[in-house]
């Protein structure tokens, strides 16, 4: 027989199974893990009505697919859809901060740092201190200038399939409610 413990770790759910032999020696206050035994039995209900209704899961599924479809129109480009992404934003930006960039993706920045690494290293964006020694600005090359404007036409056609599969209007409205989710589940 195994029990099935739930540990929190930063604030996050790790779910183990550990050996019926006992506990690790986290109960003794030594381990910063906090270790809760569950009893209870899993509801299949609950469970199917977890992956209909779960934002993060549907979105994530969601953000998937597109990403696939932008991808095969985005292929012959050399750019991924999230490194289309990003020259969009320098294009826009004209500069911006790597702080600024994570904000805008929501992403941290050490995940921001090592995409736009990548574009450095192809020569796409440049990437120079700012006004103190603290912070780095973003600006594309004429290459990468020169790569965006080759990539917008294939970014029209991925966006033209998206919409006419599903519709121009209804996609705007769904945008607009994504901003909104958007800003109301980022951190104040």
């Amino acid at each position: 027989m195994r029990k099935q413990f739930t540990t929190l770790i930063r604030s996050e759910l790790v779910c183990c199974a550990l050996a019926h032999k006992g506990a690790p020696a986290a109960f003794d206050g030594a381990n910063k893990g906090v270790y809760a035994c569950i009893m209870t039995s899993l509801d299949q209900a609950d469970v199917k009505l977890c992956a209909r209704n779960c934002a993060a899961a549907n979105i994530r599924r969601a953000s998937r697919a597109i990403t696939r479809l932008y991808g095969q129109f985005m292929a012959t480009t050399g750019l991924e859809p999230t490194q289309y992404s990003l020259l969009v934003a320098c294009s826009l930006t004209g500069g911006a901060t790597v702080s600024k960039l994570a904000e805008y993706f929501a992403l941290d920045r050490s995940a921001l740092a090592r995409n736009l690494a990548v574009l450095e290293k192809r020569g796409l964006v440049k990437v120079k201190h700012g006004d103190d020694r603290r912070t780095r600005k973003i600006a594309l090359t004429q290459f990468g200038e020169s790569t965006l404007a080759n990539a917008l036409p294939h970014w029209r056609e991925a966006q033209n399939a998206v919409e006419s599969k599903f519709g121009a209007e209804r996609l705007q409205k769904l945008l607009s409610e994504l901003r909104v989710l958007t800003e109301a589940t980022s951190p104040i």
